[in-house]
């Protein structure tokens, strides 16, 4: 590329290099541990479905570094997605690209290179540890392939990168989005009915940044198909060199539209008549975009473990329910699913268990099971707990005792003892704002 049209380029990405500043959009949360890798050497990759808001978390860190007082021209923001490049993927591109800037823009001094989609270009990794381990430059990199990442990363820049995921909007995140700030329980309190008609909406539409701030239904709707086409045919069928997209994208829906309900590689071979290699491979496919994830079940016995299947849920409430076209008859599906990205984004570990009764979730810290949850959702005039959400808190689980017990509901908010300990019954809203069970001088979260 002639490198005229290459600075061009670079320039109407970095327009903040004559302006000084940068749009940026509404704080997210992961922001602060972001701003807590900038004096450290190691690259910082940013990981997550496409069009979660990684992007955006990127010029959050511009404009830190801006309000820092670094020079403007020291930043170099890049997307790797720009059409320009597309016929030139290489090493090459990354070089010339680096060599222009350095040229034309910043000659010398510490850089900070800030490099969306990176995936896009084979062999990156092996570049961006060349040049951090010879120059004074602060890396931060995005992508949308979480396997990918993690196998190039983990071959070459082992021990010299942290890594962060990057989820659509918490609900946290969707109240501030809509202009709502809940730091209290008091403050939970007194607006509880608007509270919880966002969470509906969250339900619905999700928390995809550009869909939650579209005010038209249509537009939401439009927004969330173009996603899904996005992830189906630019991260999974162009990456992986599929052919069979009638399957894939069939086995993509059947996943979405049966998210917390127990499925295995069998099962899903037999619905749609291909070979369980195809099966293995386009379900891997698919959770490696980002587009659901697989809730393996808790055993100390592999074969166990594979055995019993798995339980998909998706990343993000709305792509579902766009893709579905279902939305109230599936209501404690979808808590079930929220709950879920809720955990994610806290622990690395995250089970269902099957002990006289199924539970939901339990969540594992080192060696130890630290959280048993489950999630009923009925009617808020229902108040009384059936006894079958409570089977799985009467055995406890062997070794782990001492795990919280942990009943997520609609709005019923109660404390159960039981023969193996007390159940805390929350609200959903609450379990996620972090409210946890009032107990007289401590809170139970």
């Amino acid at each position: 590329m002639q490198t005229i049209k290459l600075y061009e380029i670079l320039s109407s990405y970095n327009r903040y290099w004559t302006t000084g500043d940068i749009d940026a959009g509404i704080k997210r949360d992961i922001l602060s541990s972001c701003l807590g890798q900038l004096n450290s050497k190691e690259v910082v990759v940013l990981k997550g479905v496409r069009r979660c808001g990684k992007s955006t978390l990127m010029a959050q860190v511009i404009r830190e570094l801006l309000a820092r007082n670094v020079q403007p021209t020291s930043i170099l923001r890049v997307n790797l997605e720009e059409p320009l490049f597309s016929s030139e993927y290489s090493v090459e591109l990354l070089e010339q690209i680096y060599r222009t800037y350095r040229e034309r823009v910043q000659p010398e001094g510490k850089c900070w290179l800030f490099m969306d989609e990176v995936q896009n270009v084979p062999g990156w990794e092996s570049w961006v540890r060349g040049r951090s381990e010879t120059e004074d430059i602060k890396f931060f990199v995005t992508g949308s392939s979480s396997q990918m990442l993690s196998r190039e990363i983990g071959t070459k820049l082992t021990g010299r990168h942290m890594s962060f995921e990057v989820f659509p909007l918490s609900f946290r995140e969707f109240m501030r989005f809509g202009n709502l700030e809940v730091k209290t329980e008091l403050d939970y309190t007194t607006r509880k009915a608007v509270v919880r008609k966002l969470f509906t909406d969250y339900l619905k539409y999700g928390g995809f940044p550009e869909v939650v701030l579209r005010a038209s239904t249509d537009d939401k709707e439009l927004l969330l198909k173009n996603y899904f086409e996005d992830i189906l045919y630019r991260d999974i069928v162009t990456r992986y060199e599929i052919r069979d997209v009638s399957n894939l994208r069939n086995l993509a829906v059947y996943l979405l539209t049966n998210v917390a309900k127990l499925t295995s590689i069998t099962k899903l071979k037999k619905n749609f008549t291909i070979s369980q290699d195809k099966t293995e491979n386009y379900v891997s496919a698919i959770m490696e975009s980002y587009l659901l994830f697989q809730l393996q079940m808790f055993s100390y016995s592999l074969k166990s473990t594979m055995r019993a299947g798995f339980k998909p849920y998706t990343i993000d409430t709305g792509l579902r329910n766009r893709i579905a076209f279902a939305f109230s008859e599936d209501l404690g599906w979808l808590v079930e699913n929220v709950v879920f990205c809720h955990l994610k984004r806290q622990h690395e570990e995250i089970y269902y268990h099957t002990n006289d009764g199924d539970t939901d979730f339990v969540v594992k810290e080192g060696m130890k099971i630290t959280k048993r949850i489950q999630v009923w959702y009925d009617d808020v005039s229902v108040t009384s707990v059936p006894d079958r959400e409570l089977v799985c808190f009467n055995k406890p689980l062997k070794g782990h005792e001492s795990a919280e017990s942990i009943l997520v509901t609609n709005d019923y908010e109660d404390i159960i003892d039981t023969a193996c300990g007390r159940v805390q019954c929350i609200p959903v809203v609450k379990y996620l704002m972090g409210f946890g069970f009032k107990i007289p001088g401590r809170y139970v979260i």
